[in-house]
């Protein structure tokens, strides 16, 4: 086989995996959330007004979070939850500079896997790095959101309670409040002072910040909008519902950090192991590699170490 015909193989492996990457990444990203659902089932509890009227709002909204969701654009939405402006070309690009990377790192430390495994785990690697660093840093904003956001709840309340508006509330909380709060609300500030009403406003922050709490603001203000209501007692009960949360979560979190810990130990020890071994006993691995089932034992063990660490994720999180 040539080096063009090898290039071109790759190139078309490397195509065929961004292409399976997107429609997984569409898949998971129109799939309905358990968000949509708190929120549905806090609203059919509510006893004001009537509740077909509140769970219409929220399947409107919901219609309107979907929408924004296509192929090509999970990349983009980590991205910008993420607070990186990074365009999904340029991370395609990062993700293929990472395989080849890999690849030839994983062909000289571990040379009696077959080529073809080494270029799959090399591409897997390469494209969940990307999106773990994504993640863990769009996880970091939203929770710092969250432990902002029933301050910025009470500030709301005490506005509308000395009579001002709610559009004056959320300039006031766009000054005071640091980011990432204050710059979502900033945004939603300006929206309003150039002509969009207050729930379209509101509205744009629940979808820029994927929170249950965010979406049923979103939804609270819309109701008010169009209904009218006591809306500083809503978002007065939110507030305390809101903080309550937290403090069970940091108990939870406390009493379950030896289950975690151990949880990522049992996780990297494998993989921190063939390293190790293949380093130390470069030939360690040689007397089984001409074995006929070795390389479906290889991805098996790939296989199975990625279902590792998704069973440890579930079993170790919490939803409080």
């Amino acid at each position: 086989m040539t080096l063009f015909s090898q290039l071109l193989a790759i190139g078309g492996a490397l195509l065929g995996f961004f292409l399976l990457v997107d429609g997984v990444a569409f898949i998971l990203a129109n799939t309905g959330g358990r968000g949509a659902s708190r929120a549905n089932r806090r609203l059919k509890f509510d006893d004001k007004g009537d509740p077909a009227d509140h769970i219409e709002v929220v399947a409107r909204q919901n219609e309107e979070h979907n929408a924004r969701t296509s192929i090509g654009r999970y990349f983009e939405t980590l991205a910008r939850r993420a607070d990186i402006t990074l365009p999904p070309y340029r991370i395609y690009f990062l993700i293929g500079v990472m395989t080849v990377l890999f690849f030839f790192v994983f062909l000289l430390t571990l040379p009696f896997i077959p080529k073809s495994i080494l270029f799959f785990i090399a591409a897997t690697t390469a494209t969940l790095l990307p999106v773990m660093y994504l993640n863990a840093k769009s996880r970091d904003r939203v929770n710092k959101f969250q432990e902002q956001f029933p301050d910025a709840l009470d500030l709301i309340v005490r506005s509308l309670k000395v009579g001002h508006p709610l559009s004056a509330a959320l300039t006031t909380i766009a000054n005071e409040i640091p980011d990432p709060l204050g710059a979502e609300f900033e945004i939603a500030a300006r929206q309003i002072a150039y002509g969009k009403s207050t729930p379209e406003a509101i509205n744009a922050i629940s979808q820029r910040i994927d929170l249950a709490d965010v979406r049923f603001f979103a939804v609270a203000v819309q109701i008010h909008h169009e209904a009218g209501g006591n809306l500083a007692e809503i978002l007065s009960g939110l507030s305390t519902i809101i903080r309550g949360r937290f403090q069970l979560f940091r108990k939870v979190k406390a009493l379950t950090v030896e289950g975690r810990f151990s949880a990522w130990f049992l996780s990297l020890f494998p993989v921190v192991m063939i390293f190790v071994m293949a380093g130390m006993q470069p030939g360690y691995y040689q007397n089984v590699a001409d074995f006929a089932y070795f390389p479906h034992a290889v991805v098996l063990v790939f296989f199975l170490l990625i279902v590792n660490v998704i069973a440890m994720k579930l079993i170790t999180k919490l939803e409080v």
